[in-house]
């Protein structure tokens, strides 16, 4: 009952912090299990470069193969060709012949795809311009997984039709890989 009346006369400072202390105590108990969902890690983007969406059909598991969709949004050019740069630690192996480029989910006809596997790099050439405002997705089938789960970015890059054309930066997909134990395969 004192504790009750003592609380009652406390200044307002007082009580706000033995709310803040009370409030805190509660979070301890309930954020463990939002950062254990994630890992304790969280990755955004690199600033001013917008993080892409994308969707990897057979669940992204480490070594396996999978199919990729790698989305691009509407650009404010012309775009003649869509490069996939991975990062250093992304060994995953793309296969050339099964590369597929759509336009608003209509396939378009290609001049070339190269992928260098030394660098990690893919260039997708397409036959005719695609006109600017047009969501595109890079389709990869038959891709070999990284050994390693975790986390990948892979940066997007476009060239547009203009005279003496330079490949912009788009933005970076940030590519989940799992590992089969952890997920109970």
């Amino acid at each position: 009952m004192k504790r009750s009346r003592w609380l009652s006369f406390a200044p307002l400072g007082m009580k706000l912090v033995l709310t803040g202390l009370l409030l805190g105590g509660l979070g301890a108990l309930i954020l463990p299990v939002a950062v254990k969902a994630q890992s304790g890690l969280v990755i955004t983007g690199s600033e001013g470069v917008p993080v892409l969406s994308y969707r990897l059909d057979f669940r992204g598991i480490r070594g396996r193969l999978d199919r990729y969709r790698l989305t691009i949004p509407p650009q404010d050019l012309a775009v003649s060709e869509v490069q996939i740069n991975g990062d250093r630690n992304f060994d995953a192996r793309v296969d050339p012949e099964n590369v597929r480029l759509e336009v608003e989910g209509n396939p378009v006809d290609l001049e070339e795809v190269y992928w260098n596997e030394e660098f990690r790099s893919l260039e997708v050439v397409a036959r005719q311009p695609i006109a600017a405002g047009q969501e595109m997705r890079l389709i990869l089938s038959n891709v070999r997984n990284p050994a390693a789960a975790g986390i990948y970015r892979v940066e997007a890059r476009v060239r547009g039709t203009e005279p003496n054309p330079l490949f912009r930066n788009v933005g970076n997909w940030l590519i989940t890989i799992d590992d089969p134990e952890r997920i109970g395969f």
